[in-house]
């Protein structure tokens, strides 16, 4: 009865940790995704401005 117990809760506490990791890599490629994306603007704000595009 205990090993089964401890068994659940082994279980639960692997789902919750391999939760964290899944939420902190994508905040990761999340955050890497923005930073690309506002340097890419930035680049490219120049030749918004002259009309070029």
């Amino acid at each position: 009865m205990m090993a089964e117990h401890n068994k659940k809760n082994g279980l639960k506490g692997l789902f919750v940790v391999a939760s964290l990791i899944a939420v902190a890599i994508a905040a990761v490629v999340y955050f890497f995704a923005m930073h690309r994306r506002r340097l890419n603007r930035e680049k490219w704000k120049e030749y918004d401005e002259c009309g070029l595009v």
